[in-house]
């Protein structure tokens, strides 16, 4: 698969210039595009999209009140529109809003409302909440019942604390409560779209407010209004509680204290290479009087630079044991090279995790080559 990067080249440059061009004739498209591939070629994807935001402002109207307008224009207005930008092509149009819009609040965010419907403005969004949070908080409240669903998602993905890619929101991060009033209303949306926003947005609150969001989501999870739609968005917005192994988080998924008894836990291959699997095997037995749910997490405890190991979960599978069943099952664990972690050569540890809690750990060997 090519590299998200290369959107951004001389041929998507040339859409843009062509596209400003049409809603403003003085654009010096020539000189905007001299050179441009080259430039682009040795940058990272943000890095191509700062470039190209910084080359706009070179040769558009310093004012926005004049520049704004005339990306609005360069955007796509309809489906007969081949001119108009739309897409990952329109990205440095919306973050030349967040960085040289900021003195025109109403301007701005309206022109990123329409932008959100062709790519989204989550990332521009940012910005404006750091220059004034409760202003844009105000945009955002009037939003919440937009027609559209990209406008509606702009709401709970641009308000994220903790957006992949995007601009940690420091005063979301310390009150999640300022956001929640959000993902109380956009829960139950009828977009597939919004309601997979509305869980990363409370899974970030998560990794920070613990016990407030599963507090949260247990009054949804008892709600007598709860949808099959609910429950996901519940059960997706848990995944890290359930990772850390939060007891209460995996009342959310059904799971209640069962006396499961871990007969076997046994690492099937002792040395692996790595970009193989580890292979592993567990036997349980239920010895509560109803059906178990049961959710098992890997543990790697893996080895570091300096000699220690460092945890890191890998999901598992979820399983049901009848009563008094006894299952045995074989599991395997990829171990491939990732450019965010780096591995290293010796004894590392795994052990099974059920239902939150973490059993003995046991050594094998993995080797880099």
């Amino acid at each position: 698969m090519e590299p998200f990067k290369n959107l951004f080249n001389s041929k998507s440059s040339e859409k843009i210039a062509l596209a400003i061009l049409r809603s403003y004739p003085k654009f010096d498209s020539k000189s905007f595009l001299k050179g441009i591939g080259p430039m682009l070629e040795p940058l990272e994807l943000k890095e191509r999209v700062n470039f190209l935001t910084r080359r706009l402002y070179e040769f558009l109207p310093t004012d926005p009140k004049k520049s704004i307008p005339i990306l609005l224009k360069a955007t796509k207005q309809n489906e007969k529109d081949t001119v108009g930008i739309s897409q990952f092509t329109l990205w440095p149009l919306t973050h030349f809003i967040s960085i040289y819009g900021l003195e025109d609040f109403d301007l701005s965010m309206n022109a990123l409302k329409q932008m959100t419907k062709l790519f989204t403005s989550e990332f521009a969004v940012r910005a404006f909440f750091e220059r004034d949070q409760a202003l844009t908080l105000k945009f955002f409240k009037l939003w919440l019942k937009d027609e559209n669903e990209h406008v509606r998602r702009l709401v709970s993905e641009g308000s994220r604390p903790l957006l992949p890619w995007g601009q940690k929101l420091h005063g979301f991060v310390m009150d999640p409560e300022l956001t929640w009033v959000f993902l109380e209303k956009l829960k139950n949306d009828p977009s597939e779209y919004v309601r997979k926003s509305v869980a990363n947005h409370i899974n970030d609150h998560s990794k920070n407010h613990p016990e407030y969001v599963i507090e949260k989501l247990l009054t949804w999870h008892h709600s007598k209004k709860k949808t099959h739609e609910l429950d996901w968005v519940i059960k997706h917005a848990s995944r890290t509680l359930i990772k850390k192994g939060y007891k209460k988080a995996f009342l959310l998924h059904g799971v209640a204290a069962s006396n499961i008894e871990l007969l076997e836990q046994k690492i099937l291959t002792k040395k692996i290479i790595l970009g193989e699997s580890l292979k592993v095997k567990i036997t349980l037995k239920n010895h509560s009087k109803e059906p178990a749910y049961i959710i098992l997490d890997h543990e790697l405890h893996l080895l570091k630079s300096n000699n220690k190991h460092g945890l890191k979960v890998f999901k598992g599978k979820k399983i049901t044991l009848e009563v008094a069943q006894v299952m045995t099952i074989e599991m395997s664990i990829p171990l491939k090279s990732v450019t965010t972690r780096v591995y290293y050569s010796g004894e590392q540890f795994w052990n099974i995790k059920i239902n939150g809690s973490t059993q003995v750990a046991l050594p094998f060997i993995l080797k880099l080559t």
